[in-house]
């Protein structure tokens, strides 16, 4: 392998030294770039970050064509090195890497354009564009917050019941909010004006257990159904093409059903534990009754962006009866929007969140271009004797599965860190007799799970930089964080009969 890794570098050295010299030029820009903007030191992350990709990428390139691979092949794989080191070392935003690569690999020929940027012609764009559009009109238009004042003012003033409502309400906007961050800012201002209602003291337990309601209804549902997180819409396309008709509308909540129930009852019953509350003051029933009075009666806009929330709701639920997927109900939810003026040039521009789309559709692409060049079946096989010990049980892969996500995401944010899991287990999955959706599935709630701050964009981060954790105990939140990281592992396990039963195993 030595001779031969020499050999490759003698005969390639021009590939090799220009994925260097393009490394090299990035690293002076950026030096370059934080001179011009009076930066006196250029931070040592992003120093040490393109000395990486200015190293790795090409060795990459060399090792893949010693080891056996075509020169297209190999020239791909470096170009996934470089994208998970960009990641890595956050040197770009999440969603260039996916796009540098989909371009450098039709600049080189590596794939033809319909393999190339197939993931941006598969009807996901579709689905996408029709969730955010009708993410961005429901927040936009106040229609969740009404209904999450409405939800508060009928149920009873008791602290269960107002954490209750946060729950419910980050459950109901899951399937139409395919961000946890977006989630959490639709119910930070009612959890802000709860808070300052009940006048709850500063660090005390009441106080952090509606943050932690909060943060559990805007998280805890998120791998539950196919529209409830970005990357669970383009992991669906890594699935055959059967099995994304099966479990892109309810189906995906029915197998995750079990799980669904282990995590929010894990989570109802720690919340009274690691946080008791007495002596909470009454709810300011009348501040909150003065708000929705002066919301008025619906607007026309919370009225259609209603209509498109049910039609596209029991069109995912009545798939099996009308036949018509969810990326093209979707579509049509957007149209919807489009022609009564609901949805704005303006929100349509500003709104949608076409970095992650652009992420999304990027990885779908990236994912097609592997399969085209034979990398797929080439990481099968290195990875096929790694996993050996699985040996076709059900119980042995998913403890590979938390392994790989967790290793991931040591270095990879929540989305890619999904992804990527996926990309790797899911010819383990094939090899092994395991049905991929479980495989999808388990990469989708063990992303979630998170130890270090650095881990945090589950909505960690966003509560930390809203300065929420100054008024609120942070140790007990992370405590509260742990306990549903290991309801996270016991949910998955106790849905081993029910996939049975499903004929899913």
């Amino acid at each position: 392998m030595g001779v031969r890794f020499f050999e490759v570098l003698h005969a390639h050295w021009p590939v090799f030294a220009l994925l260097a010299l393009l490394a090299g030029v990035m690293l002076a820009f950026s030096l370059w770039r934080g001179r011009q903007a009076g930066v006196g030191s250029v931070p040592g992350q992003v120093v040490a970050g393109w000395a990486c990709v200015f190293v790795l990428p090409p060795l990459v390139y060399v090792l893949g064509l010693a080891s056996g691979l075509g020169v297209e092949a190999a020239i791909f794989s470096a170009l996934l090195g470089a994208a998970v080191l960009l990641w890595v070392f956050g040197l770009v935003e999440e969603f260039v890497p996916a796009l540098i690569v989909v371009v450098a690999a039709l600049f080189i020929g590596l794939a033809p354009s319909n393999i190339a940027l197939a993931g941006f012609s598969s009807p996901s764009l579709l689905l996408l564009l029709g969730v955010y559009a009708l993410s961005a009109v429901i927040s936009s238009s106040g229609l969740s917050y009404r209904l999450m004042l409405r939800l508060l003012l009928r149920l009873p003033d008791k602290p269960f019941w107002h954490q209750l409502t946060f729950l419910i309400s980050g459950y109901v906007l899951s399937p139409l909010i395919p961000s946890t961050n977006t989630r959490l800012s639709l119910l930070k201002p009612l959890f802000e004006d709860m808070a300052n209602g009940l006048k709850l003291p500063p660090r005390g337990p009441a106080i952090t257990a509606l943050l932690v309601a909060m943060f559990g209804g805007a998280l805890l549902f998120s791998p539950m159904m196919a529209t409830s997180k970005s990357s669970n819409i383009a992991a669906l396309n890594f699935l055959p093409a059967q099995v994304q008709a099966e479990f892109a509308g309810f189906f995906w909540l029915v197998a995750a059903g079990v799980a669904a129930l282990v995590v929010t009852a894990v989570h109802l019953l720690v919340i009274p534990r690691l946080f008791p509350t007495t002596g909470e003051g009454p709810l300011p029933r009348e501040s909150l009754s003065r708000q929705l009075a002066g919301m008025g009666p619906l607007k026309p806009s919370e009225w259609i962006a209603a209509a498109g929330f049910v039609f596209f709701l029991v069109g995912c639920a009545t798939v099996s009866w009308h036949h018509v997927a969810p990326a093209y109900l979707a579509g049509c939810v957007l149209l919807g929007l489009l022609l009564t003026g609901t949805l704005l040039r303006k929100d349509f521009q500003q709104r949608v969140d076409w970095p992650m789309i652009f992420f999304l559709l990027g990885m779908d692409s990236m994912m097609r271009i592997m399969t085209h060049l034979g990398l797929a079946r080439a990481l099968s096989d290195a990875v096929g004797e790694a996993y050996g010990f699985v040996d076709g049980k059900i119980g042995l892969f998913i403890l590979a599965t938390l392994l790989t996500t967790l290793a991931v995401r040591l270095v990879l944010p929540v989305t890619a860190g999904m992804l990527t899991s996926a990309i790797i287990l899911l010819p383990v999955a094939a090899a092994q007799g395991i049905h991929p959706w479980i495989c999808i599935f388990c990469t989708a709630i063990f992303s979630d799970i998170s130890f270090f701050r650095h881990q945090g964009t589950n909505g960690i981060l966003q509560i930390q930089s809203a300065g929420l954790f100054e008024t609120t105990d942070e140790r007990g939140f992370m405590r509260y964080n742990l306990f549903m990281n290991a309801a996270r592992v016991a949910a998955v396990y106790a849905s081993i009969p029910w996939w049975k039963w499903l004929g899913l195993l």
